[in-house]
């Protein structure tokens, strides 16, 4: 194979070796992406959602304080009771998506009781609704019955905001740990690939620069014409082992010379 052939080959070689690379890395980045999409569309919307109904979860709560320490007024009891009734109803709604949607045992099972509390605690409500219209505003009677009621689910929410918080936490963790894996091993890749290209460079150097050394020695040789048990030893399918050829020539031929000039000179003795 001739040197041009050779130094072609590497350099395709190297090209397919750095466009892998190039093709390996943005291949990691991709996975890297969707693995972080899968944490925001996963545990990091779920806190999210949670939160939200935490929130309303607290302003059900404060509507009905609202309920008790304003409701005297006929206006001020439609308002913060209407108020009251969509916040309950859209704790109600959000904890059944945020169920609907998470996987977690434990998360699943905490916001299921979350939901009975906050079942039992509207009943309450309502009885404490009717005590408080029916008794000419009497909060204190209304508030006897739903004194500390709220603390239960208000545990428990917490309990599942803490869980999914953790969630994120260690989905995060697990994304880094990913990330750094794969960055791992890319760089093995990569550093694997680049000294084996060191290394069959090196070779194929080292082989042109050997056998042009070796021809070198014989040019100079030829050049004193000192022919005397010279070897030309430099083979090959390339332009190195086509000029060690057409030295072989040229060292016959100067061995042909040398013979007929010994002659002549044996012929004149």
């Amino acid at each position: 194979m001739c040197i041009s052939t050779k130094l072609s080959l590497f350099y395709l070689a190297m090209l397919i070796v750095f466009c892998a690379l190039t093709g390996s890395l943005l291949f990691q980045l991709r996975l890297l992406s969707q693995g972080y999409d899968q944490v925001l569309m996963g545990p990091v919307r779920q806190i999210n959602d949670a939160r939200m109904v935490q929130v309303d979860f607290k302003k059900q709560v404060q509507e009905w304080k609202d309920i008790l320490l304003r409701g005297h007024n006929a206006d001020d009891l439609a308002r913060y009771t209407q108020q009251f009734h969509e916040k309950e109803q859209q704790v109600s709604v959000g904890a059944n998506n945020l169920l609907a949607e998470t996987d977690d045992a434990e998360v699943r099972q905490l916001l299921q009781d979350f939901l009975v509390a906050h079942q039992e605690l509207g009943q309450k409500y309502r009885l404490a609704y009717s005590a408080f219209t029916s008794g000419n505003s009497d909060f204190k009677a209304a508030d006897a019955i739903v004194r500390g009621q709220d603390r239960a689910p208000t545990d428990l929410f917490d309990k599942v905001v803490g869980r999914l918080s953790l969630s994120v936490q260690e989905s995060i963790q697990s994304q880094r740990q990913a990330a750094q894996r794969n960055r791992e091993l890319a760089l093995a890749i990569a550093s694997g690939l680049l000294v084996l290209l060191g290394l069959v460079g090196f070779w194929i150097v080292r082989g042109i620069l050997g056998r042009l050394q070796r021809l070198k020695a014989v040019s100079d040789r030829l050049a004193a014409a000192d022919v005397s048990g010279l070897i030309i030893d430099v083979s090959g399918n390339d332009e190195i082992g086509e000029f060690g050829q057409s030295m072989k020539g040229v060292h016959a031929a100067i061995e042909e010379l040398l013979r007929i000039d010994t002659l002549k000179l044996a012929a004149k003795a």
